[in-house]
């Protein structure tokens, strides 16, 4: 399999539900996508877990997936998404649960708990929010840098963009997350720490 033609042949094939056609797909592209994916979110089994939910969706909703790019492109860019999601989630709860820890915060009585533990699922879902509000290009630049610990270089050269364009960019992002967050203040302050490190 070389060319689009084949590709969206093959496509058509998995669309119909042949499923010769889709393990012949996932055996060409699963290390590929794998390797891909491990060069993102830097852990071979959460690699290995995007890759496989990139096929199962793939398959589960062929009826309904309308493909407008190439197939290969497709997998590629299914698996960009689902590693940046991944470590969105990840780095933001750990960034969290590591302040907790540093500063050895006591909770007195269950009730206590109950709210600090609601407290604190609000606080990730406003965090993710507002990551998620950010533009395309400006969100997946940010994530890049921040969770996937790409410099602005490396950066510059997955995007074909200039050097400038990309901390141009982080600038944005930083500012909206500062502008966005400020009002988080004791526990929820690491947020603010961890979004405005210097870049």
């Amino acid at each position: 399999m070389e060319s689009d033609e084949i590709y969206g042949e093959c496509y058509r094939a998995i669309s119909q539900g042949n499923k010769i056609a889709f393990e012949q797909l996932f055996r060409e592209w699963y290390v590929r996508l794998c390797v891909y994916a491990e060069s993102i979110v830097k852990d071979r089994n959460l690699a290995e877990d995007m890759v496989q939910n990139t096929f199962c969706t793939l398959w589960e909703k062929r009826e309904e997936i309308k493909i407008r790019e190439s197939l290969k492109s497709y997998l590629y860019r299914s698996v960009y998404n689902s590693s940046l999601n991944a470590l969105k989630h990840e780095k933001v709860k750990l960034a969290f649960l590591e302040f907790v820890r540093k500063h050895e915060i006591q909770h007195e009585n269950n009730v206590e708990n109950y709210f600090y533990e609601k407290s604190r699922s609000e606080v990730l879902q406003e965090v993710n929010v507002v990551i998620d509000s950010l533009p395309e290009q400006c969100r997946e630049i940010f994530m890049l840098s921040r969770f996937a610990g790409k410099t602005s270089t490396e950066i510059a050269l997955i995007f074909g963009i200039s050097l400038r364009t990309v901390e141009t960019q982080l600038y944005r992002a930083m500012k909206q997350l500062r502008m966005k967050l400020s009002h988080l203040k004791d526990r929820q302050i690491l947020f603010i720490i961890f979004f405005t490190k210097k870049l």
